[in-house]
């Protein structure tokens, strides 16, 4: 997994899933930037960032074994971002990037 506009409050928080972020990331993890947003849309902030990604048309490759999740992968089209939060999403951008330290997600320790 891939975003320069990191970190999501909840990357990788489950039990057993080691974190890739690095002090810093997981220090700034607790304001929750794109929490607000997402929660005017009521969609997730996984959601709200693939969705970002579908509207500067980017190809978006959402991968997940959770069915819920798979759902909502599937539900971006059920709603529209606006050009004031696509432009303050915009301004985010730290061009700092979060993947899984092997490379390969399915690889957790």
């Amino acid at each position: 997994a891939y975003s320069s506009l990191a970190p999501l409050s909840t990357w990788r928080t489950e039990p057993g899933q080691d974190s890739a972020k690095s002090d810093e990331m997981k220090a700034d993890s607790a304001d929750a930037p794109f929490q607000g947003i997402a929660e005017k849309y009521g969609v997730s902030e996984a959601q709200l960032l693939l969705r970002w990604g579908v509207q500067n048309g980017y190809a978006v490759l959402p991968k997940s074994l959770n069915p819920a999740r798979m759902a909502q992968n599937l539900d971006l089209f059920s709603f529209e971002i606006d050009a004031a939060d696509m432009a303050a999403m915009k301004a985010m951008d730290r061009g700092a990037g979060i993947a899984w330290a092997t490379g390969d997600p399915s690889q957790t320790a």
